[in-house]
């Protein structure tokens, strides 16, 4: 439960209404008064995310040409919420539905999409705003995640699924040009969920948890997975993507280990009916691969 009398006296603010916009593992964000955005961290364990993401957009809001979250204030301690919040100001909008627009608007939306994804990989960073950002080593990464699929996944799919599975993996690892790429800043998190649009019109994007160095290629998974391959090897095209029609492939694969790895983390921390959609999208994802096993 949250003191949102205290919380508005922290603020200077008086509180007249609040709700529910949006909840992930480790935040939840409330409109209040129609006008700010509340993210509060679910633990204390949880506040260096939503720290990072103010530091980076602190710095980048201005690069960016769309617009993004520009945090007002934190606190990081609070009676009224121990764990943290950070205030920014609201975005109008409603999540990215391309089913909705004429070809005109999609075509408009892949462009804008690309040109904010290629200003975002070129940002450059200070060391010590870059040291911020995680990164990983992507091989040992994906050798762990198939063990864990292996282990704990693959035997509960049909045979044919769990083939496909390993098929998608061995292809991903040996593949060398997969792991020779220069890291680049990711949003990482680059769903419909945060791409926000206005009368068809892409305006904004949210929710910059995740950020951090990577593959260039990981930002267009989500768009793979909720719209389809050929909007996202589109956004790919207009990018300047080298081999977008190559791409579907590896998103593919991007796309199942983030299926696998809601099934293996979520556990306590995922949102009701997460998991099970996650085993639903999962099967999806192998059905085309599983047909030719």
């Amino acid at each position: 439960m949250l003191d949102w009398a205290e919380i508005g006296r922290e603020c200077g603010l008086r509180v007249r209404s609040t709700h529910c916009i949006g909840e992930g593992w480790n935040s939840r964000a409330f409109l209040v008064n129609d006008e700010l955005v509340f993210r509060f961290s679910k633990s204390a364990a949880q506040w260096p995310e939503i720290d990072r993401e103010m530091k980076f957009l602190a710095w980048a809001a201005d690069r960016l040409p769309l617009a993004v979250p520009r945090y007002e204030q934190a606190t990081a301690h609070s009676p009224a919420c121990p764990s943290g919040y950070a205030v920014y100001r609201y975005l109008p909008g409603q999540p990215m539905d391309i089913d909705a627009m004429s070809t005109r608007s999609r075509t408009e939306a892949a462009e804008c999409l690309a040109t904010f994804l290629r200003t975002l990989h070129a940002l450059q960073p200070s060391d010590q705003l870059g040291a911020l950002l995680p990164r990983d080593d992507p091989h040992r990464i994906a050798e762990e995640r198939l063990t864990q699929v292996e282990r704990k996944i693959a035997r509960a799919l049909a045979p044919a699924e769990a083939r496909a599975i390993r098929r998608l993996s061995d292809a991903y690892l040996n593949t060398r040009n997969n792991f020779t790429f220069e890291p680049v800043v990711l949003h990482a998190d680059f769903s419909r969920d945060h791409l926000l649009s206005r009368e068809s019109l892409v305006v904004g994007v949210l929710d910059f948890g995740d950020v951090n160095w990577g593959d260039a290629d990981y930002d267009f998974h989500y768009l793979f997975m909720e719209f389809g391959d050929a909007f996202a090897t589109e956004i790919a095209r207009r990018y300047g993507h080298p081999d977008p029609l190559d791409l579907v492939d590896k998103l593919r694969y991007f796309s199942v280990c983030d299926q696998a790895e809601t099934i293996l983390d979520g556990g306590a921390r995922s949102l009701p009916g997460q998991v099970e959609r996650a085993w639903r999208h999962l099967r999806e994802l192998l059905e085309p691969m599983a047909r030719t096993s």
